[in-house]
């Protein structure tokens, strides 16, 4: 089961970068922006000298098509931890947090002078984020896995013990030790002397 999950968060995250690719590239060709996703990936790697060589297209395509499937595979385990209902409004969220940890902590300090930057640049990353996690959610929905996930919870929550509800399949507590029921014995009535 969890090899599953795996390959489906990898495919959906695939798929969810292909349209955050698309968004960004159609933004690059309207002017937007100066540069794509690939050229700030690769600017964590490589100088500036390099980032606009084929070379930082390689490095910063594999590095956000890596980024990209690991994001999904952490999608497909949020959503079998807290469930499929609103699944669009968890798919932007988890976008939008994305391009507040991934750009606005991690990746941005160590740009900051390399790529030239404003804020209709910025606002197009944070756009096609948006778009990212949107797509996390209906491709999660169009192959079908968000009816598989509906149904594994369904049967969880019809099991006795309520720490097994919402896909969760360890204890978060031990349980309370029960006390042990007496033989119930009835009383004599005493013997009279």
């Amino acid at each position: 089961m969890i090899k599953g999950k795996v390959i489906r968060g990898i495919l959906v995250g695939l798929l969810a970068d292909t349209v955050k690719l698309a968004i960004n590239y159609s933004l690059y060709l309207l002017g937007f922006t100066s540069v794509i996703f690939w050229q700030i990936t690769a600017a964590r790697f490589l100088v500036k000298e390099d980032l606009f060589t084929p070379w930082a297209y390689l490095i910063g395509g594999v590095a956000d098509i890596t980024v990209s499937a690991g994001l999904g595979i952490v999608f497909i385990y949020i959503i079998h931890l807290l469930g499929n209902k609103f699944l669009f409004i968890k798919g932007i969220g988890f976008g939008l947090a994305v391009w507040v940890s991934l750009f606005g902590t991690l990746l941005g300090q160590s740009v900051q002078g390399k790529i030239p930057h404003n804020a209709s640049a910025i606002m197009v990353t944070m756009v096609a984020h948006f778009f990212f996690g949107l797509a996390l959610a209906v491709f999660t929905r169009l192959l079908g896995y968000s009816k598989e996930i509906a149904t594994e919870n369904r049967e969880m929550k019809n099991r006795d013990n309520p720490e097994l509800r919402r896909g969760l399949n360890f204890r978060l507590a031990s349980l309370p030790a029960k006390k042990p029921q007496k033989k119930s014995r009835k009383l004599r009535k005493p013997d009279k002397l």
